[in-house]
């Protein structure tokens, strides 16, 4: 890559740059941040990087970062995408494939100025959707639940917060979009159509992508998800399976721990992502905090000096609104900043109403593992397996506590199984950055 770099002269000064498109901070963990953290360390051993963050969302006071890798840069400064590519001048630029705004403007401009690019698009196993469960949401449904959303204030445990309506940032995102169409020289009719579009797609069923969405390059975690995703609208040659560099990252760090640690059992409680929208659940916020309440009533019924730590969407949820539990009992804690493998590693058992990337990660760390199906989700992919015992109620916890390590025991090989056909994929960081190298020769090569 140095040679390629270094003979071509495609990447100034020997740096390649990457211009990542998010909504947090790079020290706030999520799917991307989490991703670059992995892959840049590999891309060095290569070439020289350097990673733009544009940070999409609002929040308020500006940070400094001491990583010198990373630049920040915010998009509450820029009229459009057109001013922020011609300024930094990415090589090559990163998208959440889905449906967002933001990154449409981005993509629009990045083929106008003939940037490559490169994707993650959340797949399924065995034809699920990316969040492990079926979803049938109805356009209503959907419809109700962003009208809700949209006068919801968007906080988390992160000091630089505006608290700012989700109403007022998408409104700001759609006039960002406006203005970047205009800034290529797309016509108000056309600009008209994109943006009907868009707000259709805001509300898409679960089954559906945009298909003006398909990067260059698509990463998916797992072959069984490729069908999926072209039935949604991506483009079956851009896609490659390279599995989760945080499985990967999980099957290194696994250790087992005792379940007689100083006599306390340590329960890990994992929230779930989940909104009043999503298939035919019952969920809703008063019922998810009628569910914590009876964890924590149900935990303190057990003989065992017994240890609760909640982990909370990093982003998603409101820490606020989960302080109150920690006044219902002793030895409660909120989590929202914390490594969740770290918090994983430290417990003996995990509960979670539903199964998502953090459950998995559980699963190939060796823990015992109790879906908690409280909101009645569909066909979840853990209990469809029979790899997970399944809590109906707080009166079964008990017993549920008492039987997960020996149900894990004795379910060993279906779980390795699981584990082995669907999520391991080797190093899955070293794969995605032979990938991005391959795409930059490609680009490389076209452009000579």
């Amino acid at each position: 890559m140095n040679e390629l770099v270094k003979d071509e002269k495609k990447i100034a000064n020997n740096t390649l740059k990457i211009l990542v498109v998010n909504d947090v901070f790079p020290h706030i963990k999520n799917a991307t941040t989490i991703l670059f953290n992995n892959i840049v360390p590999l891309i060095k051993k290569e070439v020289e990087i350097k990673v733009f963050w544009i940070i999409t969302e609002n929040y308020g006071e500006k940070i400094k970062l001491t990583d010198p890798n990373y630049e920040i840069f915010y998009l509450s400064d820029y009229n459009n995408a057109y001013e922020i590519l011609d300024r930094i001048k990415p090589d090559l630029s990163y998208h959440l494939a889905g449906y967002s705004l933001i990154d449409y403007a981005f993509m629009m401009v990045e083929r106008y100025l003939k940037i490559p690019n490169f994707g993650f698009a959340s797949g399924g196993v065995d034809g699920l959707s990316g969040d492990y469960f079926r979803e049938e949401t109805s356009r209503k449904k959907l419809f109700l639940e962003h009208k809700r959303q949209f006068f919801e204030k968007k906080s988390s445990d992160y000091g630089n917060s505006t608290n700012e309506y989700r109403g007022k940032n998408f409104l700001r995102k759609c006039l960002f979009l406006i203005k970047t169409l205009r800034s290529i020289g797309k016509s108000y009719l056309y600009i008209i159509k994109e943006i009907i579009y868009g707000i259709k797609l805001f509300y898409r069923t679960p089954d559906e992508y945009n298909e003006k969405f398909n990067c260059n390059l698509i990463f998916t975690e797992n072959k069984s998800s490729i069908d999926w995703l072209v039935k949604t609208g991506l483009k079956r040659e851009n896609i490659r399976a390279v599995g989760n560099p945080v499985f990967h990252q999980a099957s290194e760090k696994k250790r087992r721990t005792s379940l007689d640690n100083n006599n306390k059992l340590n329960v890990l409680f994992i929230t779930a992502n989940l909104t009043s929208g999503q298939g035919k659940s019952n969920f809703s916020k008063l019922r998810r905090n009628k569910m914590i309440q009876e964890i924590i009533i149900g935990l303190k019924k057990i003989n065992k000096d017994i240890s609760l730590v909640i982990k909370i969407h990093p982003t998603a949820e409101n820490y606020i609104e989960f302080e109150q539990f920690v006044d219902k009992a002793k030895n409660i804690d909120i989590s929202q900043r914390d490594d969740i493998m770290d918090l994983v590693n430290k417990a003996d058992i995990i509960i979670t109403p539903v199964t998502s990337t953090a459950t998995i990660i559980a699963l190939i760390m060796d823990k015992p593992v109790i879906i908690w199906n409280y909101f009645d989700i569909e066909e979840d992919l853990l209990l469809r397996k029979n790899i997970v015992l399944e809590c109906k109620n707080n009166t079964e916890l008990d017993h549920c506590i008492n039987t997960a390590e020996s149900f894990r025991v004795k379910n060993l090989e279906k779980i390795k199984h699981f584990i082995d056909e669907n999520f391991s994929y080797g190093n899955s960081s070293q794969l995605i950055v032979n990938e991005i190298l391959d795409l930059l020769r490609r680009h490389s090569t076209k452009t000579n």
